[in-house]
């Protein structure tokens, strides 16, 4: 799962990555944030149902093994929102369902969860959720326990997709606040264990939610303004934010600061905006999605800023 711009066949080069091979990827946020939506097409997409979440690109998946082991009712309700007929023959083929608890938890069964995917011929798993996987989550040694059994899945060749929960919001934090690791519930092994860890911000019902990359086995992605439509369970980003949608709404296109102006929303941007925004246009010219002319050095009249500007997308009639 990796970012659009930075796509490329050789996964090691990928500056952004938000689920890398052979590392867990953890999707943490309060109840009722879209958590468990994101992940849905995430499945779907390693099922070859879609191509990309997020405009990210997936990389398909043999078979899924998912674990609902708490209000699996409510999770198959929330599935089938993103699916047709025509996907069922993909979803018998692709995706096998464990409902309800374990018959041991992960923490005392190290070699349980690499078991469970052997016997389900499953290269991908999504434990929906930790809190239900394992005794309980703030002990150390238990967390060390469980990233025991989280590495021996992976390296069985399995991919582990994870959901979890965070601690409850301080009083008084600002909302807009960037969350921290330690806004993830329990042991630090359990996040120390993760390749990635995305943590969507919001509150319980949102349709527009933040998505935060807190720990990266590549370049940061985001923070990614989301909007989720939860009546079809697909989740877009938002075209205000989106800078690929900016520049196509620009025909003069835009310069480094004028970006990190909108983006930020301030008209004097730090300058860790302003940098985030060249990072980000200069990924989109090596991603062949925008084009660059660069500026002139100053002088009598001043110089001028590159500007950026969307690359044209051929679009071939139909008839």
């Amino acid at each position: 799962m990796h970012h659009p711009s930075t796509t490329s066949p050789d996964r090691t080069t990928r500056e952004q990555t938000a689920w890398s091979s052979g590392e867990s990827l953890m999707i943490v946020g309060a109840p009722g944030v879209g958590e468990t939506t994101l992940a849905h097409q995430v499945i779907l997409a390693r099922l070859s149902l879609s191509d990309s979440v997020l405009d990210m690109p997936v990389a398909p998946s043999r078979r899924v093994l998912y674990l609902a082991l708490d209000r699996y009712k409510q999770i198959a309700r929330a599935m089938a929102r993103s699916v047709g007929p025509e996907h069922e023959q993909r979803l018998r083929d692709g995706l096998a369902v464990w409902q309800g608890p374990l018959p041991a938890s992960l923490d005392k069964e190290p070699d349980l969860l690499a078991d469970l995917a052997a016997a389900h011929q499953a290269d991908t798993i999504v434990i929906d959720s930790l809190k239900d996987a394992v005794s309980t989550l703030v002990d150390d040694a238990l967390g060390v326990a469980y990233n025991n059994a989280r590495q021996r899945a992976i390296r069985n060749g399995v991919e582990i997709m994870e959901l979890h929960h965070q601690r409850k919001a301080t009083e008084g934090a600002p909302r807009a606040q960037k969350p921290t690791l330690d806004r993830v519930y329990g042991s630090t092994w359990i996040t120390s264990g993760a390749g990635s860890v995305l943590f969507v911000a919001g509150e319980a019902g949102d349709l527009a939610v933040t998505l935060h990359h807190l720990k990266t086995p590549t370049g940061e992605i985001g923070p990614l303004q989301v909007i989720h439509d939860h009546e079809r369970g697909i989740s877009t980003l938002d075209p205000a934010l989106d800078p690929v949608a900016i520049l196509r709404q620009r025909p003069d296109g835009l310069t480094v600061r004028e970006l990190a102006m909108i983006q930020s929303g301030q008209n004097n941007p730090e300058r860790s905006a302003t940098e985030k925004a060249r990072r980000t246009l200069d990924r989109l010219v090596r991603a062949g999605l925008a084009g660059k002319a660069e500026g002139t050095a100053g002088g009598t009249g001043g110089g001028q800023q590159a500007r950026y500007r969307a690359s044209v997308r051929h679009i071939g009639a139909v008839s």
